[in-house]
């Protein structure tokens, strides 16, 4: 978001290695019970350099920069949902929990959540196209690969899509649904708050090049590189949400009585557009059966109406159930790597168009142009050539790993012992004894215990 008010969303990816140091708190997992506190991580990447990160002004070091707000009662030890909370064009990862922007300290009190607000510059949250490179940056794989496992590694973070939620503001609400769909097994709930969430408007490329980015860049040509817009759309993967939750909160350009809102025309301008937005994501999300709660209302483009956006999802609940893994589900992308639901997948080199994968039960369907190898939740690998019909391997194709115990441990040389063996093997992460494992130890006779 910048300064006079316009904010616009967008999405992104993964990437892994990241080290990271608590700047404000030294180790949050340590930290005594007690109220909410803010602590400030500082990370690295191997996909976006944190020297070309500067979204925040001058006043904002050349770093990437992570705030992470602990609810009352955070000790380390006990497990709280999480919410991922994404700012807008031209902010930063402190805009959210500052009290003159945010205030999400007061908006959130009460939340009992984890709130993760990651610096996402003015990067889209997006592997930029870069001329096919796909990187420098690559958002994508910084939020995707390295950051959520470096969240759920250092925090107490609940089990269960259910208890993992992701929201943002206009660029951060394109960045939140595009990451819920390229990682539907992880949330379970997804908000956006007046997001650019439908960036094959025909108007979009040119209001896209005021903020300061280049479409051409970020996403490629409009034509030639059509199939990269698909694959970062909101609005053309709400296939991928349909067992996701989602909440859209959106103005209509109306300011209200302040001078500085009437005066703000960016704002008004800006919030009239994303009004469009929003309607066409909503009318493709009830295509495609998504749980969806639409909230238009009177607004323009600035935090006062984010913050009361945010207060509003939090009403209509963040952390509600939703199904762990369902048997039927349609995900698509044009990511190299990724997961969808309990598969993981990765093609032979960059999607060149727009993969679908649809499953029904064991049956999985795929349409596309590349190799694929799939990795099951048993561990079992799939190669297999787009367009395909395959049947998954049900149960797992990881060999037990046996364990042989001795009872007793020691015996004196020339002693007369009775020794007792039992072997173990681990079998769907359930740990089983083997009969009659043992019928000989080094030409020796060996009496089973």
């Amino acid at each position: 978001m910048s300064e006079n008010g316009l904010v616009y969303a967008a999405p992104m990816r993964r990437g892994i290695a990241i080290a990271i140091a608590a700047i404000a708190v030294a180790l949050l997992a340590a930290a005594p019970a007690g109220a909410a506190q803010l602590v400030t991580w500082k990370t690295d990447s191997r996909y976006v350099d944190p020297a070309k990160v500067g979204s925040g002004g001058a006043n904002h070091p050349k770093e990437l920069r992570v705030n992470v707000l602990l609810p009352d009662g955070y000790d380390g030890k006990r497990r709280f949902p999480v919410l991922f909370l994404l700012h807008g064009h031209g902010d930063a990862y402190d805009s959210w929990a500052d009290a003159a922007h945010g205030d999400v300290q007061r908006i959130a009190a009460g939340l009992g959540a984890v709130i993760v607000m990651p610096d996402g510059d003015r990067g889209w949250y997006t592997n930029w196209w870069n001329g096919g490179k796909r990187a420098d940056p690559a958002w994508e794989r910084y939020y995707l690969d390295e950051l959520i496992p470096l969240v759920e590694q250092r925090l107490r973070i609940l089990p269960g899509r259910k208890w993992h939620a992701i929201a943002g503001l206009s660029m951060g609400g394109e960045g939140a649904l595009y990451f819920a769909s390229q990682k539907p097994g992880y949330f379970g709930s997804a908000a956006s708050f007046s997001g650019s969430i439908s960036i094959q408007r025909p108007e979009w490329p040119t209001g896209f090049d005021t903020q300061g980015e280049q479409h051409l860049d970020v996403f490629g040509d409009p034509d030639a590189q059509r199939f990269y817009w698909t694959g970062h759309n909101p609005t053309a993967l709400t296939a991928n949400l349909r067992h996701t939750r989602v909440f859209i909160a959106v103005g209509d350009g109306t300011p209200g009585a302040d001078p500085k809102e009437i005066a703000n025309y960016f704002g008004q301008v800006a919030e009239t557009d994303l009004r469009q937005h929003a309607q066409d994501f909503v009318a493709a999300a009830r295509g495609d059966g998504l749980d969806l709660t639409y909230m238009p209302q009177q607004g323009i483009h600035d935090w006062p109406y984010w913050r009361r956006h945010l207060g509003q999802a939090i009403q209509w609940e963040l952390f509600r159930t939703v199904s762990d893994q369902p048997a039927d589900w349609t995900y698509r992308t044009v990511a190299q790597t990724g997961s969808m639901w309990d598969l993981s997948f990765s093609f032979d080199g960059p999607p060149g168009a727009l993969e679908t994968f649809t499953r029904q039960g064991q049956t999985l369907r795929a349409t596309g142009d590349r190799s694929v190898t799939l990795t099951t939740a048993g561990a079992c690998r799939v190669k297999a050539q787009l367009p395909f019909v395959l049947t998954l391997p049900a149960g797992s194709c990881v060999k037990p790993q046996l364990r042989l115990s001795v009872s007793p441990k020691r015996a004196r040389v020339g002693r007369r012992k009775r020794f007792r063996f039992r072997v173990t093997a681990v079998r769907d992460g359930r740990r089983r004894a083997v009969a009659g494992a043992l019928d000989g130890l080094g030409g020796e006779a060996v009496e089973l215990g």
